[in-house]
């Protein structure tokens, strides 16, 4: 799968994954933001997660998944991701999963 199909009102829009910046879980639903809209979901984090089949998503803390390739910055120290122009807080518990994730020198 490369892409979901998003409502919008009674339409449905075709978002490539590569577009979807992060999905944060609020209640019974989950956000998906792309670089231009939200969009909502009445689904728990984990089905989506499931579904995505991980791919480039990981989880950044219990209600927050990220785009990996998406990724500028990551600060452990300060426990802080970043996404063009949104800094997202991870949780301690997924830090060896994103760092397992990063290749680096």
């Amino acid at each position: 799968m490369d892409h979901l199909f998003l409502r919008e009102g009674t339409t449905y829009i075709k978002i490539p994954l590569t577009d979807i910046h992060y999905i944060q879980a609020d209640g019974n639903y989950a956000y998906i933001q792309t670089r231009d809209k939200r969009f909502a979901v009445k689904r728990s984090l984990a089905t989506i997660a499931e579904e995505l089949e991980a791919g480039d998503f990981v989880r950044a803390s219990r209600g927050l998944l990220v785009n990996f390739s998406q990724v500028n910055r990551i600060s452990f120290a300060d426990g802080v991701i970043e996404l063009d122009d949104h800094q997202l807080k991870m949780g301690k518990a997924y830090h060896a999963d994103i760092k397992s994730r990063m290749p680096r020198l």
